[in-house]
C-alpha cells in the first residue's frame, strides 16, 4: 500500500483499510475465482484487496468507490483492461447496468452500511447469476447473518440468506489488521447463492419480515396486525404453515417463513 500521509480517512465514510496481507491473500483464495468469474468489490480504498484479486485469474474486476481522494492509490490498477473503476454509492449503485455481469463479491465494506447493501446486491444482481460472496463486516454483523432460528440475532436479511443459500463465518480478524484500527472486532462472512433468486425483490416477502422483526419482544401475530390483516385471519395462516400462535419472529425456521408468506400471497 503506498504511504499517504496527506491522507485523512474518513469515519463517516467507514474508512478503515485493511492492510493485513495475509489476511487478504487469504480471502481472495477463498473466493476460489477461476477465468470466468467477474468480480465485485466495494470499497477499493487504496487497493490493497484490488490488486490482490487482479493477481487473482479473474476475466474482469468492477471496484465501485465514492471517495474521489482516492483516485491517486488506483491511478495506476486502471492501467489493467480487467479493470474497471466506478464513482458512486454502493447502495444506491445500479449494479444490474454492470458489464460483464458480476458473478462473485469480494469486498471489505463500510461497516455502517452492511445490511442495506447486501440487500442491494443481491435485489439487482441475484437474478442474474450472482453466485458467491465473501466480504469483511462487523463481527456483530457477522453473527446476525448467520445466526439460527431462535437466537437473539436472527434477522431478515440473515433469514433471506439462508433460504437462498447459505451463510457462514470464515474466520474473525482482529482490529489491528486495518487503518486506521477500529474500535470493533471484524469477521470474513461467506454467501452462497443457490435458489430463490427472487426473494430480495419480492415486497411482500421483505414487508412481512420487516413487520414481523418490528418489535422483537411481541408475539409475530401481533406484530404481523400493522400489515392491515385481522389477527383471527393472521392466526390462520400461521396454524396453517405449521407455526404456533405464540411464536415470535427469530423462532420461525426458513421453511416455516417461506410456507407463510406464500399462504399470505394466496390471500391478499
Amino acid at each position: 500500500m503506498r504511504d499517504a500521509p496527506s491522507f485523512t480517512p474518513k469515519t463517516s465514510l467507514g474508512q478503515n483499510f485493511l492492510i493485513n496481507r495475509d489476511i487478504v491473500r487469504r480471502t481472495v483464495e477463498r473466493a476460489d475465482i477461476t477465468k470466468k468469474d467477474v468480480i465485485l468489490e466495494i470499497g477499493p480504498g487504496q487497493g490493497v484487496l484490488t490488486r490482490e484479486i487482479l493477481s487473482s485469474p479473474c476475466s474482469h474486476l468492477h471496484s465501485i468507490e465514492i471517495d474521489r481522494r482516492l483516485e491517486p492509490f488506483l491511478k495506476d490498477i486502471e492501467e489493467d483492461d480487467r479493470f474497471s473503476l466506478h464513482w458512486g454509492d454502493g447502495v444506491k449503485f445500479p449494479y444490474g447496468e454492470l458489464r460483464p455481469v458480476p458473478s462473485k463479491v469480494v469486498a471489505n465494506i463500510p461497516y455502517h452500511v452492511t445490511t442495506p447493501l447486501i440487500w442491494s446486491i443481491l435485489e439487482k444482481l441475484a437474478p442474474s447469476g450472482l453466485s458467491y460472496m465473501i466480504l469483511m463486516v462487523q463481527k456483530e454483523a457477522a453473527d446476525r447473518l448467520v445466526a439460527q432460528a431462535c437466537t437473539k440475532e436472527r434477522y431478515p436479511l440473515g433469514i433471506t440468506l439462508a433460504a437462498m443459500g447459505s451463510a457462514k463465518t470464515y474466520m474473525k480478524v482482529s482490529p489491528g489488521s486495518f487503518r486506521p484500527i477500529p474500535k470493533v472486532s471484524s469477521a470474513l462472512v461467506e454467501l452462497t447463492i443457490e435458489r430463490r433468486r427472487d426473494l430480495p425483490s419480492d415486497n411482500l416477502w421483505r414487508k412481512v419480515l420487516k413487520a414481523g422483526f418490528s418489535q422483537r419482544r411481541k408475539k409475530l401475530a401481533n406484530n404481523l396486525v400493522s400489515l392491515g390483516i385481522k389477527k383471527e385471519e393472521i392466526l390462520d395462516l400461521m396454524d396453517r404453515s405449521g407455526i404456533p400462535s405464540e411464536a415470535r419472529a427469530e423462532t420461525l425456521s426458513v421453511y416455516q417463513w417461506l410456507e407463510f408468506v406464500e399462504s399470505l400471497r394466496q390471500t391478499v
